[in-house]
């Protein structure tokens, strides 16, 4: 059976496929995808005026916006805002606290009785929003466009399309690089997600730049990001999987950071300053005052242009102001 997005709407997720639980929490929640390609998870509708305007979201044509709609009273929570889960320094609205606490219980309640097993590594805003893909490589590479860093599951060679193929309904096996749209450059990292002692690690290996893979236009770094081929990149085909490319953050993903441009990739003609050295013989002039050469094999009694010409009109003054011996005048006719 294959399925069909709406020609209104504007993502490819299903909402049978965007319904998931927080695996720190348990809470159940909603995955849209963003404005900026991104993915997050929302919670149901809750009454705007409760709600801070920072943690207030929107859902237009299956696209999540910042803020409230217009045209509704009611707003969507980013779920990592309010997770139980996770450590916070700063204190929300009583409402907003009353919700998080209410949500604890919930957890404890399920942990208790064996319905839910919590995922125990630390646990950040980042990590509840933007969750690592299942399967990761040794090598993962950065993808970046106007100064926004997302690292994919792998090597941009080896990055596989998401979309579902309309023949076989199985994922694409089409590749999502094309070398041709952008070039390897180093790019400067957030300073201000590095903190501590790891983050003064990072940035003394890599003094606040690495390599990532640029593109120049948008759209090219759209299809990039949503992880499709160019086949699928307009498909209105829902994805096979969910995407593998999330937003690069260096504490997490210090382990992959480039500090040299990758192994076998050759510099940008554009970008790269050549050296010629020249033949590795020139042929010198040989008048004894003159330093010029020249690139062609002459013999070495060659003489140079300038010295060529300059002995041509020395002869010619000497020819103007010397008389030649053939016309030096004989004696007279004797008297």
């Amino acid at each position: 059976m294959s399925m069909h997005l709406h020609r209104s709407t504007k993502t490819r997720t299903l909402r049978s496929a965007g319904a998931s639980r927080c695996k720190y929490c348990g809470t159940p929640i909603e995955w849209f995808e963003r404005y900026d390609a991104l993915m997050i998870p929302l919670t149901n509708e809750f009454p705007s005026r409760r709600i801070p305007a920072t943690l207030r979201w929107h859902v237009e044509q299956g696209i999540a916006y910042p803020g409230t709609d217009a045209s509704n009273s009611y707003c969507r929570i980013p779920h990592p805002a309010i997770c139980p889960a996770v450590a916070r320094t700063e204190k929300h609205p009583p409402a907003i606290e009353e919700l998080v606490r209410l949500l604890a219980v919930r957890m404890r309640t399920a942990i208790e009785k064996g319905e839910f097993t919590p995922y125990v590594e630390p646990v950040t805003p980042e990590e509840v929003e933007s969750p690592e893909p299942e399967r990761q490589h040794p090598v993962r590479h950065v993808i970046g466009y106007g100064g926004t860093l997302r690292i994919g599951p792998c090597a941009i060679e080896d990055l596989q399309c998401i979309a579902r193929d309309r023949r076989t309904q199985q994922r694409c096996e089409a590749p999502v690089c094309d070398l041709s749209e952008g070039r390897w450059e180093k790019v400067s990292i957030n300073e201000e997600q590095v903190a501590g002692r790891l983050g003064q690690m990072v940035l003394n290996l890599t003094r606040g730049t690495i390599w990532a893979w640029n593109v120049a236009d948008f759209n090219i770094a759209v299809r990039w990001w949503r992880q499709h081929c160019h086949e699928h990149h307009t498909s209105p085909e829902p994805d096979h999987v969910k995407c593998e490319i999330i937003p690069f953050h260096p504490l997490r993903h210090h382990d992959y950071i480039l500090t040299e441009r990758p192994a076998g990739e050759t510099p940008d003609p554009a970008t790269t300053v050549v050296v010629h050295e020249g033949p590795p013989t020139r042929t010198h002039c040989s008048t004894p005052s003159c330093s010029n050469t020249s690139v062609v094999e002459h013999p070495e009694s060659w003489v140079c242009h300038a010295c060529e010409k300059r002995e041509r009109k020395r002869q010619l003054v000497h020819r103007r102001w010397v008389r030649p011996p053939d016309e030096t005048p004989g004696p007279g006719p004797a008297s």
